[in-house]
């Protein structure tokens, strides 16, 4: 008889779905809020669950800059393509990578840096995802909803500006939080067997590429999601035209 998986209580380990299981295949991303303000100790509870994420020697390079200036609001969701859920969302937060204030800190007690920008960003991007995703699941757990805004990266210089980011701290993704007005559908996910490796990389098959369209068709208006990946990976798509103002907010911000 083969031994009981057991976990680290001792106890027996189990199949089954928890609720953390069916929080993550219940979330949906979330544009439509009520206007309902986050009281002050749950938005206080969800920061401190997303200070829980995992990093890297404890150094915590990232920053949450959460906006509430109206006006300040406006002009970011502008940037960011004139997102109507920016402006109308109760919270809304710009996720930062941060070694800046790890170098305040070593200079504090006379120290010199010596992060370089390379690791710098590659910790701190690492760090600002966990604790980013951590907030986002934190919330969803107490009933609001949220949504990711990776539309800033169309002006991340711009937005570093607005902000007065110093050096060494560079804008990511902003991030919507409230109560949901609306339910929008679940978008599909690939197939495992497409993201999941054994012992080094495995070149997808055309059978699974083939899958891989069949099953993230339906996360699509068109019905097909090359049209989709046209739109953001292909030559002249999204993800082109924004790599230029990356390079430009890697410079301004010292990552370069």
């Amino acid at each position: 008889m083969p031994p009981v998986a057991t976990s680290l209580s001792g106890g027996p380990m189990s199949s089954h779905p928890t609720p953390f299981h069916e929080l993550v295949e219940s979330r949906r991303s979330v544009r439509r809020y009520r206007p309902d303000p986050i009281p002050s100790e749950a938005l206080d509870a969800m920061l401190r669950a997303a200070q829980r994420a995992p990093t890297g020697a404890a150094l915590q390079l990232y920053s949450f800059v959460r906006i509430t200036d109206p006006g300040l609001r406006d002009r970011i969701a502008t940037l960011a393509g004139d997102q109507r859920h920016v402006r109308e969302a109760p919270e809304f937060f710009v996720i930062c990578a941060d070694t800046h204030r790890i170098e305040r800190l070593i200079a504090y007690r006379g120290g010199e840096s010596g992060i370089g920008p390379m690791m710098a960003l590659f910790y701190g991007l690492i760090d600002a995802t966990l604790a980013a995703a951590y907030l986002a699941l934190a919330a969803e757990a107490m009933g609001y909803g949220t949504c990711f805004i990776g539309g800033i990266q169309n002006h991340l210089d711009e937005v570093a500006r607005l902000l007065a980011l110093p050096r060494r701290v560079i804008p990511l993704v902003g991030l919507c939080i409230g109560r949901p007005a609306e339910e929008p559908p679940k978008k599909p996910r690939l197939p495992l067997a497409a993201i999941l490796h054994e012992n080094g990389y495995r070149e997808p098959t055309p059978a699974l590429l083939e899958e891989s369209y069949r099953v993230m068709a339906a996360a699509t208006r068109s019905g097909d999601w090359y049209n989709v990946l046209r739109k953001y990976g292909a030559s002249g798509g999204v993800m082109e035209r924004r790599e230029t103002v990356l390079h430009r907010a890697l410079i301004q911000q010292g990552f370069r």
